[in-house]
């Protein structure tokens, strides 16, 4: 389904526009650039990779990539997500990371799915 406005997108992933565009030194379309090119950054599909293939390693690794990503562009739920899920591979906790894994990929599904609706 196509034909939605960037700033509708924004308000269903619940990106804080201010703070984010802040990030951005206030430059509009520079954000919306960079928000718009996150469902072709590779990272989200090396981490299902990696959690497919149970690479402690590699999730931590990417998560990691992903946490700073999601931060950067306002993607705050994305962010907490990544988050957790970095300190649990850290922490040697597998069944945190068995929990937050599904979380993280939904989240990211999610986003790119609604930015991939954006009228380019």
């Amino acid at each position: 389904m196509k034909g939605m406005k960037f700033y509708e997108a924004l308000e269903k992933i619940k990106i804080n526009k201010e703070e984010t565009l802040r990030r951005f030194s206030g430059n509009e379309a520079l954000m919306q650039r960079f928000v718009c090119k996150f469902p072709q950054d590779k990272t989200f599909n090396e981490l299902k990779a990696a959690i497919a293939n149970k690479d402690m390693k590699a999730i931590e690794l990417t998560a990691h990539t992903l946490k700073g990503t999601s931060g950067n562009l306002g993607f705050t739920k994305l962010y907490e997500l990544s988050t957790e899920l970095v300190n649990a591979v850290r922490a040697g906790d597998n069944a945190k990371v068995e929990e937050f894994s599904p979380k993280v990929i939904d989240e990211g599904a999610f986003i790119i799915d609604v930015l991939n609706q954006i009228d380019k």
